[in-house]
Formats: structure tokens, sequence, C-alpha cells
């Protein structure tokens, strides 16, 4: 069975300083790894701006940050392990591509091949800031859109040919996807991966960081 989900805290801060070491008033890195991980903070200088321009670093910004990504990107992982706990879902006995699809799963899937392409694209050029908005709309589209306007396909009693789909494609959804943000958010990453895929997949690589890199 899928293990449970990691769980991320939230640290609020009211008030964004100008760090400056002659004012004394610089952040002590350490304080923000130990509550909110190297993760968040990862994500929250990717996303904030390019790296040539000055950011304004504090609690919040990371804490937004984490929540506006990483916590959407972990809801839509936990329904995902709780409803295949539920129907005992093997992704190893269900191929993508002996499923009957759906418009919305061909939608998502279509998404994320294009996704996968632009990443790719962005990464050889050193654009990570785009790249890493471009993974945060996607995830963004995936839980608002695909996730939210199919959840019934995966209460139902059974597994129907609708459900086996539903399934199929959220679970290459979530594995392409913890690929394609190992050089990112390599903790989340991991995690995802390791809980989706060797227990299922004898012969996949172990680790995220040592499987291939998505191709569209």
């Amino acid at each position: 069975p899928f293990k449970n989900c990691i769980v991320l805290g939230h640290v609020n801060d009211k008030h964004g300083v100008k760090m400056s070491k002659h004012k004394g008033n610089v952040v002590d890195p350490w304080t923000i790894l130990d509550k909110q991980g190297a993760d968040a903070i990862r994500w929250y200088f990717y996303t904030a701006s390019a790296p040539w321009l000055p950011s304004r670093f504090y609690q919040e910004a990371v804490d937004e940050a984490q929540r506006k990504f990483m916590g959407t990107l972990l809801n839509t992982y936990a329904f995902f392990v709780l409803y295949a706990d539920i129907d005992k879902f093997d992704p190893s006995k269900h191929e993508l591509k002996k499923c009957e699809l759906t418009v919305m799963d061909r939608w998502i899937l279509s998404e994320l091949n294009t996704l996968i392409e632009q990443t790719d694209k962005l990464l050889d050029q050193y654009n990570i800031t785009d790249s890493a908005r471009g993974l945060q709309d996607f995830v963004d589209k995936l839980s608002n859109w695909y996730v939210r306007r199919c959840r019934e396909r995966f209460w139902g009693k059974g597994m129907t040919a609708d459900k086996e789909a539903a399934f199929a494609t959220l679970y290459t959804v979530l594995v392409t996807l913890s690929k394609l943000l190992a050089p990112y958010v390599p903790f989340m990453a991991e995690n995802i991966y390791r809980n989706l895929v060797p227990a299922f997949f004898q012969d996949e690589p172990v680790s995220v960081h040592l499987a291939s890199f998505p191709q569209s």
C-alpha cells in the first residue's frame, strides 16, 4: 500500500526587511530551514525573481510559496494515495495505453507533455525562474481543473473502466511530475517517487535522482 504523505509546517511573519549585514538584520537561514525545510526555500528563490535581480527574503514569502505550490501538489498527491489505497490500485496492472481515456484525461496528459518540452528547453537555457513558474502553473491546473472535475470518477464502487483511466492518468502525471521536479525540490520529489514507483515496478530506479529526465 501507499505510505502516508509528508507534512510541511507553516511559519508566519508579517514583515519583509531588506537584509544588510552592517545593520545586523540578516535572517538566520537555519531558522527557516528547520521550520520550513530546504525545498520551500529553494522554491521561493526559483520563483520569486530572476537570479540577477534583488529579492526581499522573509519567512512569510517562503510560507506563501510553500502554500501555493508545495501544499497544492501534496494535496493532489494525498488525494491519489487515499483513493488508491481504498481501491487497492496497483499501477503495474493498469497500463495507461490500454485505458479508455476521457477528454479530461487526454487534456491533462497533453498539458503534461507540453510542460516536459518547455521545462527541458528552459533548463537548457538556464532559465530557472520561468521553468519553475511553468511547473507551478501546471500543478494549479492539475489540482483545480483535472482533479476537481474528476473527483467523482474516483468515488464510485468497483474498478470501472472510467475509474481505471482516472487512476492511471493521475498516477502517470504524478510520477512524471516527480521526475521533472527532482532538480528543484529534491526531497519532496524523492518522497513522492519512492512511494509511487519502486514498490510496484522492481526494474525501475529506486530513487527519482537515478531516473531519466522525462521526454515529451
